[in-house]
């Protein structure tokens, strides 16, 4: 009933913003401009969900001598931010309505020092700061997740409706728990950050290389604010859609390394090789919806009430093609081999005798709905603040899934190449077999799964701060919250093999089966580029039809009790921070002292699986709860060295609480193995590797985790020589316990139960160096003036204990942490005058390990790692007429490939894991501004 409400206000109010723009238009001076927002000390640790007091800059007259709009003001504003800051914060500012410096808030969070994220699908995801992955996640300061999660999709805001995006490095006592690498805010408008009528937007379409497919996409912003008798009052409301059509194309090969023997291999034993190779094709096209409101109402100078709404999508319909060619079975022998010169590796090979190759067509379907709903109030008297703030958040995500598996009906001869020239990996190519053909293709399977999760969230808070008059003691900030929150997760899935009876595919009723898709576009290696597949369509159109062949019952699979859970988490905390502040000679120094007290009360509801006499199956109730409470003090000094230069010290302790997922009680088994005919552990299922290739897969949560924990400490010195020109080092250090890893349980014979496991320390120390600046240079020439550039650099190190079955093979000694880079910077070269603007992105990071594997044929585990890459991303606009600016846009301009390896020896040696291409894309389009 509150969303309901929140909604009714918005579209009641909306006829009030038409009704008053044309006398809000007569009262402007000019053109309106939005109003920077700084989060000063003075209010920014008060009550984050609170809009912060508006200071409103009143558009330049036409005698003005300079403007600082755009590129520069975005500068100047985010340089505000970090400099008046309690904390140690970074923040990036949309230089124009709808305009943050890229197209997902996501990549934009990339130029961040310190920052890094992964790449695929056409967006950027997984964002780590400082090498930490787990993040709190806010919008306008209240927490915000996606569906079951701990934290929001970063990606999932479209960079049309976000004004800034702030970084929170170190915490403090008035911000939420939750994260042990800081926070990530991201700030939506409000009415009172204009002047008074804004009506802007944009239009785009964006072209997708690889998969030669295009999105428009769009943004809409209308707000307005007008006295009345009762005050005054702002409603804003913003609309946008955002999607992009990808296409990305993999070449891999297997993590196990094989060795040949005089059986398989006559007159060359002793030669190492991955055992299969494979060809993914990953299709997309991804959109997502977004609208905010928001109303703002000042009854009083001293009262401000506020309400607002959010709602967040995600579509994907996804078509992924994969094929697997084994390198492995009874009677293969590998013939024509050549090594690579100076060490026991196969470079070229002739297989011959193999397992049949085969792979899945798959039809994928993603949904997520978010949303938000809120409102509060702020009372200022004199030295006191008083602030309230309540709301609701629901998020719901849903994927459905159908594979259609299928086998060459022959295991033909290939030529294949483990290394290639170029951009390495596997290539491979068959002898007198046509892979454009159907008719060489069998039906091996029928795969369909539907998963849901689902997140509610209600929380309130009440802060007061206080001005003191105590001498060397300035503020005083309290305040309370408690959130009740919950999660649920159903899972549903079914496998129908049917190799055995050698049904051709092109049998399969309704399928339209073709060869000339795309793939591999920057490619200059791989001439198996095309092969026979179902298209997605067909098999969505079909899949009743498909059901009823593979003799299943028309509809979707049922859940199974043992995959779901339901989760309440109850949360209360309370703080104190004091602000203090004194001068020493000419030296001003000042900082906060603060500890926040956090109890958490979770309790997680599922069910177990057990096998009874028979295989009578039964899934028992079970039943998990929690209960701690957390104290995580932080305290800071900002010492004024100078009117430019100063130093920043901060210590903090920040935890995260484990997934939900992570924590259930639940224990679920997979398919039983079905191995393809001729592979040879069918004959002989006693050798090792067949021992572990016959295990039945299972997986379950663990109750007793706990939460992630770390000692944060930071020093930065930072030197301001203009409103847009800074050049700051820090240096930061932070010691962390319980990240979580998954250990296989072999305990049972023929099974392998995956569970999580809280591991013990991690050590991650680095440094940033940040320098911006245009060149307001006196002397240069005004059109040099348009010239800047922002660049950043970060140096990490990282190491961690690794979970107790790897860490046994490698003398329980730490390892690199994963997902870290040693060394990470950004590029960014800048051209703005009022009528045309550029900017030349570069962002690079350096070989970082994305995970560790320990393989059957294997004594120790070994890393996999993804080499260092850059993207370099262009941009730029012109404004031919007052209001209206045309802007270009490309993505990935080099198109190189995203390259993995993966370790097989001590002295380390390594093969190509995969080389994924990603997609480019081409952006043309318009703002507009009234």
């Amino acid at each position: 009933m509150k969303a309901k409400a929140l909604l009714c206000v918005s579209v009641s109010a909306f006829s009030m913003i038409l009704a008053a723009s044309p006398a809000a238009a007569q009262d402007m001076s000019g053109q309106a401009q939005e109003a920077p927002k700084p989060a000063g000390p003075s209010d920014q640790n008060v009550n984050p969900s609170a809009p912060a007091p508006s200071e409103q800059i009143d558009s330049a007259s036409a005698n003005d001598e300079v403007v600082v709009t755009g590129l520069r003001r975005s500068l100047e504003s985010s340089q505000r931010i970090k400099r008046e800051s309690d904390g140690i914060v970074d923040a990036i500012v949309a230089e124009d309505i709808g305009k943050l410096p890229d197209t997902f808030a996501s990549s934009a969070l990339q130029r961040v020092a310190g920052v890094n994220v992964t790449r695929g699908g056409g967006e950027s995801a997984g964002v780590t700061v400082r090498g930490l992955p787990d993040l709190t996640t806010t919008y306008n300061g209240r927490q915000i997740f996606t569906a079951e999660g701990r934290y929001v999709q970063i990606q999932d805001f479209p960079a049309g409706t976000v004004a800034a995006l702030e970084v929170y490095k170190s915490g403090l006592a008035p911000q939420i728990e939750g994260g042990i690498a800081g926070a990530v805010n991201v700030r939506g408008r409000r009415p009172f950050d204009f002047n008074g009528f804004e009506l802007s937007g944009s239009l785009n379409y964006v072209h997708s290389e690889q998969s030669q497919g295009g999105v428009p996409n769009g943004n809409l912003l209308i707000s307005n604010r007008w006295d009345t008798g009762i005050g005054e009052m702002g409603l804003l409301v913003n609309a946008s859609y955002v999607g992009i059509d990808f296409l990305d194309s993999t070449r891999e090969q297997s993590l196990v390394i094989g060795t040949t023997n005089a059986t398989n291999a006559p007159g060359n034993a002793g030669l190492r090789f991955p055992d299969a190779q494979g060809n993914f094709l990953g299709y997309g096209s991804r959109f997502r919806p977004s609208a905010n409101a928001a109303f703002q109402w000042k009854p009083t100078p001293e009262l401000e009430i506020y309400a607002d709404g959010l709602f967040q999508g995600f579509r994907s319909k996804d078509y992924n093609r994969w094929m697997f060619i084994p390198i492995f079975g009874d009677g293969m022998t590998l013939s024509n081999v050549t090594t690579i010169p100076g060490t026991n590796k196969i470079s070229t090979a002739t297989v011959t005798g193999a397992a049949r190759p085969d792979g899945y067509t798959g039809s994928f379907n993603g949904k997520t709905d978010t949303y938000q709903f809120g409102g509060g109030a702020i009372w200022t008297k004199d030295r006191l603040r008083l602030s309230a703030d309540v709301a609701y958040t629901d998020s719901q995500y849903s994927a459905n899934n159908v594979n259609i598996d299928y086998a060459a009906a022959s295991s033909p001869v290939r030529n294949v190449q483990f290394d290639a020239a170029h951009d390495g990996g596997p290539t491979q190519s068959f002898v007198n077999f046509n892979l454009g053909d159907p008719a060489n293709f069998i039906s091996r399977g029928l795969w369909q799964e539907l998963l849901v999760v689902s997140g509610q969230d209600l929380q309130a808070r009440a802060d007061l701060s206080y001005d003191l008059d105590l001498g060397f003691l300035k503020r005083l900030d309290v305040g309370v919250r408690f959130a009740d929150r919950d999660a649920g997760r159903d899972l549903g899935n079914l496998y129908i093999n049917n190799e055995g009876a050698r049904v051709p595919l092109t049998s399969l009723p309704g399928l339209d089966v073709r060869t000339g898709l795309p793939g591999f576009t920057y490619n200059r290696v791989q001439p198996n580029v095309f092969y026979a597949a179902p298209t997605r369509d067909s098999i969505r159109d079909n899949l009743t039809e498909l059901r009823s062949f593979f003799g299943v019952p028309a509809g979707i699979p049922p859940f199974n009790p043992a995959e779901n859970f339901r989760a309440n988490e109850k949360s209360y905390a309370a703080y104190a921070q004091l602000k203090y502040g004194f001068e020493l000679g000419s030296t001003v120094l000042d900082g906060v002292v603060g500890l926040r007290a956090v109890k958490t009360k979770t309790q997680i509801d599922g069910f177990s699986r057990e096998e009874g006499v028979g295989g009578v199956i039964t899934n028992p109730a079970v039943s998990a709860e929690s209960e701690y409470t957390d104290y995580l003090p932080n305290a800071s000094a900002r010492v004024g060295l100078t009117e430019k230069l100063q130093l920043r010290l901060a210590y903090t302790q920040t935890r995260t609480r484990p997934n939900f997922f992570d924590l259930r009680p639940n224990l679920s088994l997979g398919q039983p193995v079905i191995l393809a005919p001729g592979d040879p552990c069918l004959t002989d299922a006693t050798p090792a590797v067949c021992v572990e290739r016959l295990r039945r897969g299972g997986s379950a949560g663990n109750p007793n985790l706990k939460p992630l924990t770390s000692d944060n400490y930071d020093v930065s010195l930072e030197y301001y020589f203009s409103r847009t020109g800074s050049l700051t080092a820090a240096v930061f250090r932070h010691d962390a316990q319980g990240f979580l890893a998954t250990v296989a349980d072999r305990s049972s014979p023929g099974l392998r139960i995956d569970r999580p496991v809280n591991l013990g320390q991690t050590r991650i120390q680095g440094a940033e160096v940040t320098f911006t600046s245009f060149l307001d240079i006196d002397g240069l020439p005004d059109w040099a003036k348009g010239f800047g550039i922002q660049a950043n650099g970060t140096y990490l190190d990282a190491k961690g204990d690794l979970q107790p079955n790897f860490a046994s093979t490698l003398g329980n000694e730490q390892q690199v942490f994963p997902g870290v880079s040693k060394w990470a910077y950004n590029l960014v070269a800048l051209y703005e005058k009022p009528q045309f603007s550029a900017r030349l992105a570069y962002n690079y990071r350096s070989t970082f390990v994305t995970g560790y594997t320990l393989e059957a044929l294997d004594p120790i585990a070994h890393a996999i790692k993804e080499k260092g890459r850059g993207q370099l991303d262009f941009s730029t606009s012109i404004t031919p007429v007052p209001n209206i600016t045309v802007a270009f846009d490309i993505v990935n301009v080099l198109g190189n490939p995203l390259q993995r390896s993966r370790q097989y020896s001590e002295n380390g040696d390594s093969y190509a894991r995969q080389v994924l291409y990603l997609e480019r894309s081409y952006s043309l389009g318009v703002r507009f501004r009234f």
